[in-house]
């Protein structure tokens, strides 16, 4: 083998190794999985109504139902799940192994596509697998860094599924954007896998059944150090088999 062709390999090889990529997916994130400002974040009830309360309360915690999936999937996965006819929320953890620290500026984190991971030609998948409504959120409004070689919370995905979800089993590649303001940064483009699982035979149950988009606060911040080790390890637990 030539020089030149070695050393063509191992810099593809370093290409491919050097990357963000989301590493851990936190499903109905507890208080302190979110940390202290998405924890304490509410939005408003759509079903209160202040004339005929009923026991509803006026506003509902912005990370959900803060108990984890209610049924037979992990709580902490590899993916993002779709759940018809719930709102799920999803803490998303990336690991930064790009050779240099990222820093996010959170007004720019986006879901740029949702597409098919395998769509055959003669039976093409839809464009994705039936959503409502879908949001991005963070720890707050300033830029933050996850270093290179760290691990930190980008994102919390907030999702309203349709209630004719095909409850198929198929895969969904999401792709997320942002820009990274750290010299010599620039748009990164992260992709994520996201399934339809099958669940008991219907996958409507899990997630959180309210859904809202006002009042909620732009932004992401990074969950480090002990917290992220936390979470890292539990998802080691927990993973399924």
């Amino acid at each position: 083998m030539s020089k030149f062709l070695f050393a063509s390999l191992a810099l593809f090889a370093g290409s491919l190794a050097a990357q963000a990529t989301i590493t851990t997916v936190i499903h109905e994130p507890s208080a302190a999985d979110a940390g202290p400002t998405l924890g304490a974040a509410t939005v408003v009830n759509p079903d209160y109504n202040p004339l005929q309360p009923n026991g509803q309360p006026q506003f509902l915690p912005l990370i959900g139902n803060g108990s984890g999936i209610s049924n037979e999937l992990d709580s902490i996965s590899d993916e993002f799940y779709a759940l018809g006819g719930t709102t799920t929320h999803d803490l998303a953890i990336m690991t930064n192994n790009t050779g240099a620290d990222i820093t996010v500026d959170p007004t720019t984190l986006v879901v740029a596509q949702i597409r098919p991971k395998v769509s055959p030609p003669g039976a093409p998948e839809q464009a994705n697998p039936g959503l409502l409504v879908q949001n991005v959120y963070g720890f707050s409004n300033a830029q933050f860094t996850i270093a290179n070689g760290a691990s930190g919370v980008l994102l919390l995905l907030v999702t309203k599924w349709m209630g004719s979800l095909d409850t198929s089993p198929r895969d969904y590649i999401i792709t997320f954007q942002f820009n990274n303001t750290a010299p010599g940064g620039g748009p990164i483009t992260i992709d994520a896998p996201l399934t339809v699982p099958k669940v008991g035979g219907n996958n409507s149950s899990g997630g959180c059944t309210v859904a809202t988009s006002g009042g909620m606060p732009r932004g992401a911040a990074i969950l480090a150090g002990a917290s992220a080790v936390a979470i890292l390890t539990r998802r080691r637990i927990f993973k399924r088999a």
